[in-house]
């Protein structure tokens, strides 16, 4: 059983790097509002973190949390540092870590960085990459340490879903104990670098390990390839984790630390549709590319599925007496009513005519119009939120909609429409 703060988990992700912060975003039964500190309990595993995202609705409620306290995507200003003695690395870490309000272990007095150590601005999590890059992480209580997590075995028995795949350093297991499923693990040759751990009603408990295997001649091969081709990670896209928020960009960590690809910062968003702005929470996932296959390049090209719905925003300048801003929300509430007003005017074929696009019936009017009078949207900055969304019209709704990609009927609770050809999620007149 999977439990958040004692209450019952319908489904769970966990994601375990050797380095960095552990996340976790998990879905609860029924509503339930948590913030702050919170517990995790899957199986046997046991995890101390902080919500970061997230909230009841619906009937349900989601979370996103980070190992720890959460503080180390938190801002630090920048502090100079001078000792004689030479300058204790326990010293500038314990100080950030104060700031943060994160729970760091003890350092050793004996690690210095010199006489003399200039703090920079900015996240605090930069600050520990730069004095033990990828030689930190947040265990399971909570407590940032230094230093390489310990090896560990199996313990008890774990099935292989799917064998050892150990050209991409990867296999999946069952197993009803997984404390010990951790980065550092060994298991069927791969020393575990990531740990993603999923519970779902379909399909159970399962842990999906990547990892890396003993040096080999292969390796002498693969560095080859690189020196001969050394954009070739940057030619397709990858999972990043959304750290913080930069004005109107990202701070990005990949979701496997494993896959060799660098924390972003500031990366532009690129949502495909114009006039867009969206504000994404913390701990969701996206889709980064790279332009040209250019590692200075990035951007996000998609935001995980629901995580986008709240704050994204269709901005429509121009039309009417001023600018407008409509939600996504409101545009699927309106083309949902739109669907439905398809079936009461009767026949679609003779309904739907090319006068249509200029004026809309009145019967399909009336069932939108407690929607739109007198409608107040938000106004995003450079945009003047106009009093109703009259103005819009109802063909300008239908091509929103569609740009955005909606959902079939079904998933509205409305029935799936037939019309000579037009697919399920097509509905252009």
């Amino acid at each position: 059983m999977t439990t958040l703060n004692g209450h019952r988990a319908t489904s769970a992700r966990v994601n375990i790097p050797a380095w960095g912060c552990w996340y976790a975003e998990v879905a609860l039964d029924g509503e339930h509002t948590l913030s702050g500190s919170v517990t995790l309990k899957m199986a046997d595993l046991t995890l101390v973190g902080t919500v970061l995202s997230g909230g009841p609705q619906k009937g349900r409620s989601n979370y996103r949390i980070v190992a720890g306290a959460g503080g180390w995507g938190r801002d630090l200003p920048k502090l100079s540092y001078a000792s004689d003695a030479s300058v204790k690395v326990s010293t500038v870490l314990g100080d950030a870590a104060a700031s943060v309000g994160e729970n760091l272990a003890a350092v050793a007095s004996t690690e210095r960085l010199g006489p003399g150590w200039a703090r920079q601005a900015g996240p605090a999590n930069t600050l520990l990459n730069l004095i033990a890059p990828r030689a930190w992480y947040v265990d399971e209580a909570g407590v940032t340490r230094l230093g390489a997590r310990a090896a560990g075995a199996l313990v008890g028995t774990a099935a292989r879903i799917t064998p050892v795949d150990l050209a991409r350093g990867k296999v999946v297991l069952a197993a009803e104990k997984i404390a010990t499923i951790l980065p550092g693990l060994v298991v069927d040759g791969l020393t575990a670098v990531d740990v993603l751990h999923e519970v779902s009603a379909d399909g159970g408990l399962r842990s999906t390990v990547w990892g890396s295997q003993a040096p080999s001649t292969l390796d002498a091969l693969s560095a080859l390839i690189r020196q001969l081709d050394p954009d070739r990670d940057f030619r397709g896209v990858t999972e990043y984790r959304i750290g913080t928020l930069s004005g109107d960009r990202l701070n990005l960590q990949p979701v496997r630390v494993s896959s060799g690809m660098p924390d972003l910062k500031r990366v532009p968003v690129w949502p495909g549709l114009p006039g867009c702005s969206q504000t994404p929470p913390t701990g969701s996932r996206c889709l980064v590319g790279f332009i040209d296959s250019d590692p200075g390049r990035p951007y996000v090209a998609a935001f995980e599925d629901g995580a986008a719905s709240a704050g994204l925003e269709l901005i429509t300048d121009g039309i009417g007496t001023g600018g407008h801003a409509i939600t996504l929300e409101q545009v699927l509430g309106l083309f949902a009513q739109y669907t439905a007003a398809r079936y009461v005017l009767g026949d679609l074929g003779a309904t739907f005519s090319p006068v249509y696009a200029g004026a809309p019936p009145a019967t399909l009017a009336a069932l939108i119009a407690t929607m739109i009078t007198g409608a107040v949207t938000p106004g995003p900055v450079g945009v003047t939120p106009g009093a109703t969304l009259d103005a819009l019209g109802l063909p300008a709704l239908i091509a929103a909609a569609h740009l955005i990609q909606l959902p079939d009927p079904a998933s509205l609770g409305l029935p799936t429409p037939v019309m000579p050809g037009l697919s399920k999620k097509d509905f252009r007149l």
